[in-house]
């Protein structure tokens, strides 16, 4: 089909057309003849996109921001005639063609390109564009072949000093987060297939006529949430990135100090750590300002969730209202953090919620660092 220059030049023909009927002048009529046929004529000569089979591989599908990975691509062009390729590359920048060597009729390549980012988000490849177009650049063909990979660029993170741990132990066996099988009992339910029937309470059985069973948890499991805050803010994606920065921070720590750990956006994702520190690392890397993040809906989710230990709101643009609503989690968490990012002055925290303040990723090692934490 044309290109964009194929359409200005189909649009002059069509003006010079017009201007001779209306001006009787028979060499304007030729010029503009000759322009739709040119056009016409190189949308031929290009024809059909050409087919092609491709396959990528990347050595690592993370890295932290400054960092680099080599693509390498494998295409056979199963067509009769040549194909010029261009990958489509995808950032937090915006779009890119990187052009890559041709290939010719029923010929195999192989190439390579680098890939690099210079700060967290996520690299979109491909599909790779297979196709054709005439000398002039008045008509051109394409075709997507393959699949689209990603690349997480992780933000980065530095390990924390500690990370503040809101209860321990309950002997009473009240934390519904605790994970089933050690022997401080917490509840009676009712029997599913799989439960060790040493465990069936027989009074509570032939009373209710079914089985029940007790339930133990481990209530010496802590947890932790974070709570990152992606709602817009004055400084825009630069501040995302710094909160994201703090997160990791926290979140890495927690997860090497063998904590049970969990990332929530206020836009409404989530993950925890049962599938290891690079998922949580993922979705602060995927976080974008989202305009229908909405903080007292995310708090009323965690309510619901099962309790952790500490919660931390970690937010660029947080106000005294926000920390009120955080505030609310008390009777859920033992512990409440919240973390202000960004130079302007600080909100006022409630009973109940430390607070950290940071201009900067950089700077908010050091001020968490400081604080007085138990662990």
């Amino acid at each position: 089909m044309p290109t964009k220059r194929g359409w200005l030049v189909v649009g002059a023909g069509a003006v010079l057309l017009l201007a001779a009927v209306l001006s009787g002048y028979r060499e304007l009529a030729v010029l503009g003849a000759v322009a739709l046929i040119t056009v016409l004529a190189s949308t031929l000569l290009v024809g059909r996109p050409g087919r092609a089979e491709a396959q990528r591989s990347i050595p690592t599908p993370r890295i932290a921001p400054g960092g680099e990975v080599r693509v390498r691509t494998s295409v056979r062009n199963t067509g009769r005639r040549s194909l010029r390729l261009a990958e489509l590359v995808a950032d937090a920048e915006g779009e890119q063609l990187v052009a890559l060597p041709a290939v010719a009729a029923g010929a195999s390549a192989e190439t390579g390109y680098q890939v690099g980012a210079a700060r967290r988000g996520v690299i979109e490849l491909g599909p790779l564009r297979a196709g054709r177009s005439d000398p002039l650049g008045l008509a051109a063909s394409q075709r997507g072949h393959g699949r689209t990979d990603r690349i997480w660029v992780h933000p980065r993170w530095e390990h924390l000093r500690a990370v503040p741990v809101g209860r321990v132990a309950d002997p009473d066996g009240d934390l519904d987060g605790a994970r089933a099988g050690t022997l401080t009992f917490h509840a009676l339910r009712e029997y599913v297939p799989g439960d060790d029937l040493r465990h069936i309470h027989w009074r509570s059985s032939a009373r209710q006529d079914k089985l029940i069973v007790r339930e133990y948890i481990d209530t010496s499991h802590t947890r932790l949430a974070v709570l990152v805050d992606d709602r817009p803010t004055p400084g825009g994606r630069a501040r995302l990135d710094d909160v994201a920065e703090a997160a990791a921070c926290v979140l890495a720590t927690g997860v090497r100090s063998s904590l049970h750990c969990e990332a929530h956006l206020v836009s409404g994702r989530g993950r925890d750590s049962g599938a290891g520190l690079p998922a949580l690392l993922d979705l602060l890397s995927e976080a974008e300002p989202a305009e229908d993040a909405d903080l007292a809906r995310a708090v009323r989710l965690m309510r619901t969730r099962p309790s952790g230990d500490t919660a931390v709101l970690i937010g660029g643009g947080l106000t005294n209202a926000d920390l009120r609503l955080f505030a609310q989690l008390r009777s859920c968490y033992a512990g409440l953090v919240a973390v202000a990012m960004g130079d302007g002055p600080p909100p006022a925290a409630p009973a109940g919620v430390g607070l950290v303040t940071a201009a900067d990723a950089t700077s908010f090692v050091d001020r968490w660092n400081e604080a007085p934490w138990s662990r």
